[in-house]
């Protein structure tokens, strides 16, 4: 009878170590960098999933959350028009007003979003190209969109700092992966390069955001 006891006593000390250890795993407070975003995205998913969101404001709040997240001080989100099938701005943080007014009067064809031609670039990944300042990578008429258009031109201090001329374009596709829209970053807080992390994690939201727009766009059911 004893050694049942005993038995049990140990059973149940090593169920509450294991139940500790499962609750430290399961803990909602976030440890790391990496915890803290997933649950600021969590956060945002869980905002933004109504029916009543409209694409429009779905991408605003989009773009708020993402400059929150990775401190840009300038970000815009671009769309592609059903109606005529331009890719207009729709979506706008950290811009002056006289900026997003340039923004809101461009529109641009398929064939111009992707060519290296007219808008030179490096391609960095399937979701992701880097336009630099020193490729000139706006066409005449665009200088109004930037915020700062006398920095243009000037020396590249560092090749980790991120100069007015620079912008980073994440594209969010359609399941057949046509380009639906992108996100834009011409600027940091910090002034430079975004780390490795930032760009897994826009990547990362930019699929989702994909999803959720052509549902919103094409009335897709979700699963």
């Amino acid at each position: 009878m004893s050694e049942q006891i005993v038995r049990s006593r140990d059973e149940e000390d090593k169920t509450k170590q294991l139940t500790k250890l499962l609750r430290e795993r399961c803990s909602l407070v976030s440890e790391d960098e990496t915890e803290k975003t997933m649950a600021q995205i969590e956060k945002f998913l869980t905002r933004v999933s109504g029916p009543a969101e409209t694409t429009q404001s779905f991408l605003q709040e989009t773009a708020n959350t993402i400059s929150r997240m990775f401190d840009f001080a300038e970000f815009v989100v671009a769309l592609k028009d059903r109606s005529d099938g331009l890719f207009k701005y729709v979506a706008f943080v950290g811009m002056r007003k006289e900026a997003e007014l340039a923004y809101r009067k461009l529109g641009y064809t398929a064939d111009e979003v992707i060519s290296p031609i007219k808008f030179p670039r490096i391609k960095l990944t399937n979701h992701i190209d880097f336009f630099l300042g020193e490729y000139r990578p706006y066409r005449e008429g665009e200088l109004e969109t930037f915020n700062r258009p006398s920095q243009i031109g000037k020396e590249r201090g560092s090749e980790e700092n991120l100069q007015e001329g620079d912008y980073i374009c994440v594209y969010f596709f359609t399941p057949t992966r046509e380009i639906l829209g992108w996100f834009e970053i011409a600027r940091t807080m910090s002034g430079l390069i975004p780390s490795r992390h930032t760009f897994k994690w826009l990547e990362f939201l930019a699929v989702i955001a994909g999803r959720i727009v052509y549902e919103k766009e094409f009335g897709v059911p979700r699963h």
